[in-house]
């Protein structure tokens, strides 16, 4: 990377400049990604009557049972409904969050 400037103001400048192209490019992904058709399900788990749904979020190549039948928007409507009756799978950490970070580039 080139050489930073020195002095705060400038720094504080080039970490808003940052923050706000970051956050254009994972609005872009996020687009992209609803363009791409579904690409997350949720896998319900069986609950005693009366009991509140609890399910896992996965993502699509996930080698867990299921087919991807939810968008983006879908999938985050889900999460914000059930909260944390909805775990992330420790296989595919699919994750839906806005402003979550991408490991390895992958969608």
């Amino acid at each position: 990377m080139s050489e930073l400037p020195s002095d705060l103001p400038r720094l504080h400048a080039l970490a808003t400049w940052l923050e706000r192209q970051l956050s254009a490019v994972r609005e872009a992904i996020d687009e992209a990604e609803e363009r791409a058709g579904p690409r997350w399900w949720v896998q319900w788990m069986r609950t005693a009557a009366g009991e509140p749904r609890r399910g896992v979020l996965h993502r699509a190549g996930c080698w867990c049972p299921g087919a991807p039948d939810l968008h983006l928007a879908d999938a985050r409507r889900v999460v914000a409904e059930h909260g944390s009756r909805i775990e992330t799978c420790l296989v595919c950490r699919a994750d839906v969050r806005p402003t979550a970070p991408r490991p390895g580039g992958e969608p």
